[in-house]
């Protein structure tokens, strides 16, 4: 048998602690065998998102490196039955205690489209596009996801911030918003959260106290920091793929949450073993 690789025993060393951190059992269902702790279904899950794998390439693919792994059916299974709370703590649990600057930005992570031997066998006129939106709440500084919403239509990116928000442990004492995010509303929830929101103003749309206080002095050198969001989801993509594999709503969820993990857990080794810092000079 082909021992296990040194860098997937780190991993599993890793999704260890964060299980233990996180106080979750070993198995998140009492009823039936229990065959496989819930860190190795985390583990496997996340090997699978790592590498771009479906289901069964990724079954076989540990079988073949020398884990015990279960099925594809299975596999397909748990990504669908894991609770959205349990990758919600994870993810939590991957960042740090304190954020003083966040952004909000939304993206879409497209669905596997057919090909165009089928579109044309079909006779349609149009592809068939189908993908879902993801909107998250990050740390600007740390470069880590704080909340993710994933929807599998299209809605407006507004309605899902106070989701976010609501979802992050860890609250930022200033957030960063592009303009489609200015709404007078908006900005006066985050004033009851005690939270400053920075949102360009929109071309002839001054009513409102903290829009016309944001349009009198707008900081834009603390602005110009919130493409950093656009560069975690180009990175994210460059990294784990910028589709998901999954047709069902919960397995995508799934594994948009896996990617974020990954991404948060990556920027966690780097912080602790990196020698030059992590902002740019001149940043």
């Amino acid at each position: 048998m082909i021992p296990p690789l040194e860098k997937e025993e780190k991993l599993v060393n890793k999704v260890k602690h964060l299980l233990k951190k996180a106080k979750l059992p070993r198995y998140l269902n009492k009823f039936g065998p229990k065959k496989y702790a819930f860190y190795e279904h985390a583990f496997f899950l996340l090997i699978k998102t790592k590498f771009q794998l479906s289901f069964r390439r990724c079954s076989k693919a540990l079988v073949m490196l020398g884990f015990k792994a279960p099925s594809k059916s299975t596999l397909a299974y748990q990504s669908k039955k894991i609770p959205l709370s349990v990758w919600k703590k994870i993810l939590f649990l991957t960042n740090e205690d304190f954020v003083k600057l966040g952004a909000i930005d939304s993206t879409g992570f497209s669905g596997n489209n057919p090909s165009w031997h089928y579109v044309k066998r079909i006779n349609t006129e149009k592809p068939i596009k189908r993908y879902f939106k993801v909107s998250a709440l990050v740390d600007v500084k740390n470069r880590k996801f704080l909340s993710i919403k994933v929807r599998k239509t299209p809605r407006h990116d507004v309605l899902d911030v106070k989701y976010l928000m609501k979802n992050s442990f860890v609250k930022p004492k200033v957030v960063l918003l592009d303009k489609g995010y200015d709404s007078e509303k908006l900005h006066k929830y985050f004033s009851t959260q005690k939270i400053f929101s920075i949102a360009p103003v929109k071309k002839n749309m001054v009513r409102g106290f903290y829009r016309k206080n944001l349009k009198r002095d707008f900081p834009q050198k603390l602005y110009n920091q919130r493409s950093l969001v656009e560069s975690l989801f180009g990175a994210i993509k460059r990294k784990y793929g910028g589709s998901v594999s999954s047709k069902k709503y919960r397995s995508a969820v799934t594994e948009v949450y896996c990617k974020a993990i990954l991404h948060n857990i990556f920027y966690f080794v780097l912080k602790q073993f990196r020698t030059e810092p992590l902002k740019p000079k001149g940043f």
